[in-house]
């Protein structure tokens, strides 16, 4: 999870200059919704992603369930030339959903009424350090890119983690919780990356979406073949 105030006023506020509400057509404009990712950044992704999933597994107790439940989250950068936007770099920084006071608080008092109790649970979730985003802004800034969005794991947790925490279904389609965000937020790319064990080992899901005035719209996401031919990646297509 990032964070989202300052997400609305970096982003909504002095790129598109609309804050408070999400309409697409206002909010977004002709911007593309093919997204493609150059390699660096997803390899740098899924590095951190598959070291927070085995951290994980690595975590089991006798019964195989595990306390350590995986988040890998990033900002991502780049530019739009009008038929698509590419992403080209991506940045981590600092997570404090455990840490900062008045993140907690928001937590406790307004997300975990409004989507569940799961949400209690300090190790769920992922906030970026606002300082943090906004040095990533500044950085990416002088060399060209833009902050297009954000990308975040979510694991098989409704299969592995604690019985109690087993209702809420996880994949790479957003939660109530992750549309929120998305809203608040008003980023044109939203990246879902679903880590799970698979048949053959490790697997991977992946999609993107975009914040609408109803639901999220779904992001035609573009990754490179070689991550293709390395992991197993699949995209999903789904209307």
């Amino acid at each position: 999870m990032t964070d989202t105030k300052n997400a609305q006023r970096v982003t909504a506020a002095a790129e598109y200059g609309v804050v408070g509400t999400v309409e697409s057509a206002a909010l977004f404009g002709d911007l593309p919704v093919t997204v493609r990712f150059e390699i660096d950044p997803v390899r740098r992704f899924i590095g951190d992603a598959l070291q927070e999933y085995q951290k994980c597994l690595d975590s089991r107790d006798a019964n195989g369930v595990p306390s350590h439940l995986p988040r890998a989250s990033g900002l991502l950068f780049g530019q739009s030339d009008g038929a698509e936007i590419t992403i080209s770099d991506i940045e981590f920084v600092p997570n404090v959903r455990d840490s900062d006071e008045s993140v907690m608080a928001e937590f406790e008092a307004t997300i975990a009424p409004q989507f569940g109790d799961v949400y209690r649970n300090p190790g769920r979730g992922f906030w970026s350090d606002e300082k943090g985003v906004l040095r990533a802004i500044m950085q990416q800034s002088a060399n060209g890119r833009e902050l297009m969005g954000s990308i975040h794991s979510h694991p098989n947790w409704h299969e592995i983690g604690p019985p109690h925490e087993r209702y809420q279904r996880l994949s790479e389609n957003p939660t109530r919780m992750d549309e929120y965000l998305f809203r608040q937020s008003c980023w044109p790319v939203n990246v879902i990356w679903y880590v799970h064990e698979g048949s053959d080992g490790i697997a991977h899901r992946v999609a993107g979406w975009r914040p609408g005035p109803k639901q999220c719209d779904k992001l035609d996401i573009q990754i490179p073949s070689a991550i293709h031919e390395q992991f197993e990646v699949l995209l999903d297509e789904g209307e």
